[in-house]
């Protein structure tokens, strides 16, 4: 009889550890499922917002080069009549070259009434008397021809004084664009 009370032993040991084993690890194993279930779908939503992301990403570049384009194209032919900006560039070019501008003027070109509404663009007269060294005249006039600004050096005039070969009297015309905010298709 011995064995048999050590089999039932056995036996319900064996019962209770499964039963233990059900009522512990069961709702272990089943929370293990729902974790590894939601993530699964936070990977998933991880992978689509990364790709939504890189899109993002990909807009912001192109953006960034059309802006970039866009800035460009707007320096060399801008869409207001800003003359100050063109003045200030042309002193400033002129300070850089060690060149003196004694005279700037700007003149805009005048169109007719049925003209306005039909040409894209307005033309600016540029006249500058420049004083300076044969190099700086030179470099004045190169970095005018390579400025963002559309500028096209129309004319140009060097005198020299009869006693000092040193200073040149140097006399430009020169036309730049601008958008005609009037203009219509």
């Amino acid at each position: 009889m011995r064995n048999i009370y050590k089999v039932i032993i056995i036996a319900l040991v064996f019962i209770i550890s499964v039963f233990l084993l059900l009522l512990v690890v069961r709702p272990a194993l089943i929370r293990s499922g729902s974790h590894l279930s939601s993530i699964t779908d936070e990977e998933e939503r991880n992978t689509s917002l990364n790709e939504e992301l890189d899109r993002y990403l990909e807009d912001r570049d192109r953006y960034y080069l059309l802006n970039a384009e866009y800035q460009r194209l707007a320096m060399e032919l801008p869409d207001n009549d800003d003359t100050l900006i063109l003045t200030n560039e042309l002193y400033e070019i002129a300070r850089h070259t060690e060149a003196t501008i004694s005279s700037l003027t700007l003149t805009e070109v005048k169109l007719d009434e049925e003209e306005i509404d039909k040409s894209k663009t307005k033309e600016i007269m540029v006249d500058i008397i420049l004083v300076g060294s044969y190099y700086q005249t030179l470099n004045f006039i190169n970095t005018i021809e390579i400025m963002p600004r559309i500028m096209r050096v129309e004319d140009i005039i060097i005198q020299a004084p009869a006693t000092d070969f040193d200073s040149l009297l140097t006399y430009i015309s020169a036309k730049t664009y601008f958008i005609n905010e009037y203009y219509r298709d």
